[in-house]
């Protein structure tokens, strides 16, 4: 996605930043669809209420013995169906991954085909400064010389802390929503939507019940 096409489709008071965790796994999972399978999602939300705005943040990591289809479950229903979407650089792009995995889950894989329309998948010119906390590789659990194939196991014993996933994708889906918004409101218009949502939001996470 290049920076025009970004830039020409305007400032979205109504939008909702996606963060991603992935974690590599072993080389023989390669034959898999997603060999960096899907460990954390997180949603932060900005909702125009009359001249204000909302901020609502929701998050969802791996846990004991289940698997990426927990997350997709998970988000299906909270794809909101209007507003923006935006997300930046997940190793790959998200729209790309999302669509290769949500067969089962229509409203994820019709937004994900947004990329000309709603869905604003930052270029890595914008978003450079966003990372992924680092999540160590997922070793190889499958038994020497087992002829059967590879199964995906994502013991949680060997994933990032559940809750410190989850707090830290919502603060980068914050981060992000933030770094998008800044496009629309760099000059000296305070009434701009962006500008003024910008503030909303300072004042927002400025707040102890943020």
């Amino acid at each position: 996605m290049c920076f025009d096409t970004i830039e020409a489709r305007g400032f979205s008071p109504r939008a909702t930043a996606i963060a991603a965790r992935t974690v590599a796994t072993c080389y023989m999972q390669c034959f898999h669809q997603d060999n960096r399978p899907l460990i954390g999602l997180a949603l932060f939300s900005v909702i125009p209420d009359g001249e204000a705005y909302r901020f609502e943040t929701q998050a969802r990591a791996l846990r004991h013995d289940e698997l990426p289809d927990v997350l997709l479950d998970w988000l299906e229903p909270r794809i909101p169906e209007e507003g923006a979407l935006l997300s930046w650089d997940h190793w790959q792009t998200l729209p790309a991954k999302l669509s290769s995995l949500a067969h089962d889950h229509p409203a994820i894989a019709t937004a994900a085909l947004e990329t000309e329309g709603r869905w604003r998948d930052l270029p890595r010119s914008y978003s450079w400064h966003l990372k992924q906390a680092v999540a160590q590789s997922m070793p190889c659990l499958c038994a020497p010389r087992d002829p059967a194939p590879c199964v995906q196991r994502l013991p949680a014993a060997l994933l990032p802390d559940p809750d410190l996933t989850e707090a830290t994708l919502i603060d980068e889906a914050a981060r992000g929503w933030v770094t998008w918004a800044r496009q629309f409101g760099a000059f000296d218009d305070a009434e701009h939507p962006a500008r003024r949502a910008l503030a909303a939001y300072q004042a927002w996470s400025a707040s102890p019940e943020a």
